[in-house]
């Protein structure tokens, strides 16, 4: 038997032994799945953000998300010296959030409830600083 080809027309069929063909099967047309909480997330994320982070063409760098563009904030506000995460709930909702997980590792809790910049924390002021 010779390769066969598939086409999204295939039909499914059931040849009975009287000789005759059923169609079991009729190809629809193509429809994506919705998939509603992964679009939530991504208009979320998208509303969360603030201008367009993203220049395009830049390959093997991280890209910038809400949440980076939330911890750069916290750690501008801390590159003068420590603060309270409750000093900068007003203008970073989530401050208190990100800066006791300190998921890049740019803060550091100096005493309880007073947090510091890192020296990773000016590298990334400076790295990620809108030129």
């Amino acid at each position: 038997m010779g390769e066969r080809l598939r086409s999204p027309t295939e039909r499914l069929l059931s040849v009975l032994r009287s000789g005759r063909v059923e169609i079991l099967v009729e190809p629809r047309p193509w429809r994506p799945r919705r998939d509603p909480k992964r679009r939530s997330r991504l208009v979320e994320e998208h509303r969360r953000r603030r201008g367009d982070p993203v220049h395009g063409g830049g390959a093997r760098r991280p890209i910038m998300t809400a949440y980076r563009q939330q911890a750069l904030s916290c750690a501008a506000a801390l590159q003068d010296g420590p603060r309270r995460p409750r000093d900068l709930k007003p203008a970073i909702p989530d401050a208190p959030k990100i800066l006791l997980g300190n998921v890049y590792g740019w803060f550091v809790r100096v005493e309880r409830g007073l947090y510091a910049l890192t020296d990773e924390g000016r590298a990334a002021l400076t790295r990620w600083s809108p030129a």
